[in-house]
C-alpha cells in the first residue's frame, strides 16, 4: 500500500487524543427511523445515538419515511426521505432522494457523516461528501454473500443457475460497488479484523477502523430476572440462540445438528429460540420432522429489554451463522457471562472468541458432517461439565467487558472521526454532474431492489408485537 494512504487495521486505540469542540452535529445515516423488528445494526445507531447526545453533540438520524411510526418511537432530531416499501419484509423501506429533503439536510449540515448501512442509502453520504465536503464514514453492516437467499423464494433458491447467477455475477457486482462507495468515503469501519481483509481483498483503498459494538450495561446488568423459560426445561440443560429467523442464520444446520447429536446424547436438553423472521414457521416444521417439536422452544421476537433474562437463565449458548459481520447476540450472550460454541467463521464472531479461552470455536467444514459432530461433542461436554462451564463463561464475562465497554468504544469513534476529518480537508469536493449521478444510482438500486422484493412472499416478523427500546429512552419498553 503506498504510503500516500492513510489505513488503520486494528483497533481504533481508546486513548487518541482528538478535539471534543467538533463535530458540533453529527448525522447517523440508518434503515430505519422507526425500530419495528429485532435488527443488531440499528439498536446500535440506537446506542451511539444515545452516547453522542449524552457527550453533548447534535445528532441527526436520516432515514426512510415510515408511515407507521408514532413521535414517541423517532428520535428527537431527524430527517425522513420518501420511501419506497420491501414487500417480502415488512417494516423494512427504502430511501428516495427527495429536493425537499436534501435542503433540510444543507439547511443545518453536519460535520461528519456516519453511515450506519449498506443500503443505497450510503449514496447520500457520498453526496454531502460530494457537495459540502463534509467527512463521511461508512460501516459495514451486512456480509453480502449471506444475504441474497433471503430475497428468493425456494423454488429459485434451490436452482442451480439461479444461485449460480448470483454467487458468480450479481453478489461480485454488489461488492464492487460497495467498495466504490466504501473509496469515495474518508473511512470504512469494520466490526472485526477479519472483515479488515476481506474488503482489503476486494480493493477497498479508504482508511480502514476496527470497532468492535459495544454493550448497554442499563439492558445486560440487572440482576435477579425471573426465570423465562418454558415450564419443564431443566436448569443445566438449556440450550439457548438468539438470532433473526432467516435462512442466513443457519438454523436449519443448528436444528440437525441438536436432533441428530445432542439431544440423544443428553437426556433432558433443550434449545430454545429467540427470535422470529421469515423462515419461523419453516424453522419450526424442520424441528417437527427431526422429531424434536418437544425439545424445542420457538418463544418469538423478545424486547431488547427483556433478553436479558433469556442469557441470564440459560447454560449453554449455541451459534451456527456464518454470516456475521459481529454477531451481536454472541458478545451479549458473553457479557451475561455464558459460554458459547459456535462456528469459526473468520469475522465477527471468530474476533469474539478465543476458543478454549472464553468459549469454543469449531471450524465449519469442509466435511460438514464432521464439524457437526464435533459441535455436538462439545456442546454436550458443556453441558455435562458444570465446571468448565463456570470457568468460560467468567472468562467469557470479563473479556467482553473488556472489548465492549461504552467509553473506550466511542473514544474510537471519536479517533475516527478525527483521522476521516483529515483526509476529507485533502481531497476536493465533486462538480454537479458527478453529485447528480450519485443521486440517480441511488434512486435506481433502491427502485430496483423494491422490485425484486416483490419475487418472494411477504414475510411475518415480530410476531410477539414486541415493543423495542426507543432513541431517547432505553428502558421505555419495560
Amino acid at each position: 500500500m503506498a504510503s500516500s494512504t492513510f489505513q488503520t487495521e486494528s483497533f481504533v486505540s481508546s486513548r487518541s487524543r482528538v478535539s471534543r469542540d467538533w463535530p458540533r452535529r453529527i448525522a447517523i445515516l440508518n434503515d430505519y427511523v422507526r425500530i419495528p423488528y429485532a435488527n443488531g445494526s440499528s439498536f446500535a445507531s440506537q446506542l451511539l445515538y444515545r452516547e453522542f447526545r449524552k457527550r453533548g453533540h447534535d445528532v441527526v438520524v436520516i432515514g426512510p419515511h415510515d408511515p407507521d411510526a408514532r413521535a414517541a418511537e423517532l428520535p428527537r432530531e431527524h430527517v425522513s426521505l420518501p420511501s419506497l416499501p420491501l414487500r417480502n419484509h415488512p417494516g423494512v423501506r427504502l430511501a428516495l432522494p427527495s429536493r425537499a429533503a436534501l435542503d433540510e439536510l444543507m439547511r443545518d449540515p453536519p460535520d461528519v457523516v456516519l453511515g450506519q448501512t449498506c443500503s443505497g442509502l450510503l449514496e447520500l453520504g457520498a453526496w454531502m461528501r460530494q457537495r459540502l465536503g463534509v467527512p463521511f464514514l461508512c460501516v459495514n453492516t451486512v456480509h453480502l454473500p449471506s444475504v441474497y437467499n433471503v430475497m428468493l423464494p425456494d423454488s429459485l433458491l434451490n436452482n442451480e443457475t439461479v444461485r449460480g447467477i448470483f454467487s458468480e455475477r450479481l453478489i461480485p457486482f454488489a461488492e464492487r460497488q460497495s467498495a466504490r462507495l466504501y473509496d469515495q468515503s474518508d473511512g470504512l469501519i469494520v466490526l472485526s479484523s477479519g472483515l479488515a481483509s476481506y474488503w482489503r481483498e476486494r480493493g477497498v483503498g479508504a482508511p480502514i477502523f476496527v470497532i468492535p459494538r459495544c454493550i448497554e450495561p442499563r439492558l445486560f446488568d440487572v440482576t435477579a430476572r425471573r426465570d423465562p423459560f418454558p415450564a419443564g426445561t431443566q436448569r443445566g440443560r438449556r440450550l439457548l440462540v438468539v438470532c433473526r429467523h432467516s435462512r442466513e442464520k443457519n438454523v436449519e444446520r443448528l436444528l440437525e445438528v441438536f436432533a441428530r447429536w445432542i439431544a440423544p446424547a443428553v437426556a433432558g436438553s433443550t434449545l430454545t429460540l429467540v427470535g422470529d423472521g421469515p423462515d419461523h414457521d419453516a424453522f419450526r416444521a424442520r424441528a417437527a420432522l427431526l422429531g424434536v417439536a418437544d425439545r424445542t422452544h420457538f418463544v418469538g421476537e423478545q424486547s431488547a429489554s427483556d433478553v436479558a433474562a433469556w442469557y441470564q437463565h440459560a447454560d449453554v449458548f449455541v451459534y451456527a451463522s456464518l454470516s456475521e459481520t459481529y454477531g451481536q447476540v454472541v458478545s451479549e450472550a458473553m457479557w451475561s457471562g455464558l459460554p458459547t460454541v459456535a462456528f469459526e467463521d473468520g469475522m465477527g464472531v471468530s474476533q469474539q472468541i478465543e476458543s478454549g479461552l472464553n468459549g469454543v470455536l469449531v471450524p465449519p467444514g469442509p466435511d460438514e458432517t464432521a464439524a457437526d459432530w464435533r459441535f455436538a461433542v462439545e456442546v454436550a461436554g458443556l453441558l455435562r461439565d458444570p465446571a468448565r462451564r463456570r470457568a468460560l463463561g467468567a472468562a467469557a464475562q470479563r473479556l467482553t467487558r473488556e472489548r465492549s465497554d461504552i467509553d473506550a468504544s466511542i473514544e474510537r469513534y471519536y479517533a475516527a472521526f478525527e483521522a476521516a476529518r483529515e483526509h476529507a480537508a485533502r481531497r476536493r469536493t465533486q462538480g454537479p454532474f458527478d453529485q447528480v449521478s450519485t443521486l440517480c444510482r441511488w434512486a435506481a438500486v433502491h427502485t430496483m431492489t423494491a422490485a425484486l422484493g416483490t419475487i418472494r412472499k411477504p414475510a411475518i416478523v415480530n410476531r410477539n408485537g414486541s415493543q423495542h427500546p426507543s432513541w431517547d429512552d432505553t428502558l421505555a419498553s419495560r
